[in-house]
């Protein structure tokens, strides 16, 4: 079933609201700032987070935040250090 271009919209918009939240420490209880978090948080199933699935974007914006969070010395994941 194709995605609305609304759909698709407020999928994003989730997707983007559940990264922010992540990225800044605020961690569902049981979660990581992860890939599989994002996903759960989101209400996306994880798959469309990778290759060329209609979220790759996502995953790959995050994991560059991710990394530059990381290489400035902080973890928004308590459990990384």
């Amino acid at each position: 079933m194709r995605l609305t271009p609304q759909q698709r919209h407020h999928n994003e918009t989730r997707i983007r609201e559940a990264m922010d939240r992540l990225l800044r420490v605020d961690l569902p209880r049981g979660g990581r700032c992860d890939i599989k978090t994002l996903a759960r948080e989101s209400g996306i199933d994880r798959t469309a987070l990778y290759g060329t699935r209609p979220y790759a974007h996502l995953r790959e914006e995050f994991e560059t935040r991710l990394t530059v969070i990381r290489q400035a010395g902080d973890s928004p994941d308590p459990r990384d250090g």
